[in-house]
């Protein structure tokens, strides 16, 4: 797999390698896949380098901005990649208390040490499988972002209905679901859902019908946002 730029740290666990690649511009993080996984600009670490990523940010920020003052916002977050994301959470959202699960290892030992992730209270990083935390978890949150990919793009099994179900119990009365999803490849920018996110697209309609769904196509990629407000 030819990257552009010098690999300046490798590793592997039992999921697949993982690369940090850096070019005169940014730093990017892979996973066995061409497919960017994170990216920073050097001379700008806190520039979103992303417009899904954006998105997200300015949905959690409105959110956030609505909730009582004197009370933290909590967010969980489902996969973390660099941490671009949180670390603008992190800067831009007063009172802000939030979890971070992630499954790899060395995802979470490079977004600290390549990637500028915030080593602060604030943020409790946790190892685990999302779908067995969310299995298991009782805590409640004000908003949960689910963003997570591998190589090959949105995993199968999160799109799983006890995921569905695990996500809606802990998300608090008038509490944000907000998924990145993933549209097939199309030359015309106008691709259909993959299997995957189709399938969570109709778990959401058909089963939260009578709360506000919302779906966001990003324009300069294949993301695509989906948001349930509950």
């Amino acid at each position: 797999m030819k990257l552009d730029g010098e690999i300046i740290h490798s590793a592997r666990d039992e999921f697949g390698l993982l690369q940090v690649v850096d070019n005169k511009v940014t730093r990017k993080l892979f996973f066995d896949s061409p497919i960017e996984q994170s990216c920073i600009f050097l001379n700008a670490p806190m520039t979103l380098n992303f417009e899904y990523q954006e998105r997200i940010v300015e949905l959690v920020v409105k959110a956030a901005a609505t909730h009582k003052p004197k009370h933290d916002f909590r967010v969980l977050m489902l996969g973390m990649g660099g941490g671009s994301m949180a670390q603008h959470l992190y800067h831009a959202v007063p009172n802000l208390q939030m979890t971070v699960v992630e499954l790899r290892q060395i995802v979470i030992d490079a977004a600290y040490q390549f990637f500028q992730m915030p080593n602060e209270p604030e943020i409790d990083v946790i190892q685990d499988d999302a779908i067995a935390f969310m299995a298991e978890n009782e805590h409640q949150y004000d908003g949960i972002i689910v963003d997570i990919f591998d190589a090959n793009g949105l995993p199968s099994n999160l799109s799983n209905a006890d995921f569905q179900r695990n996500l809606w119990r802990n998300l608090n009365s008038a509490g944000l679901l907000i998924f990145n999803l993933w549209n097939e490849e199309s030359p015309t920018g106008e691709g259909k859902p993959t299997l995957e996110t189709a399938e969570v697209l109709d778990y959401w309609q058909q089963a939260h019908s009578q709360s506000r769904l919302n779906q966001y196509n990003v324009r300069t990629s294949n993301n695509l946002i989906l948001t349930i407000q509950r």
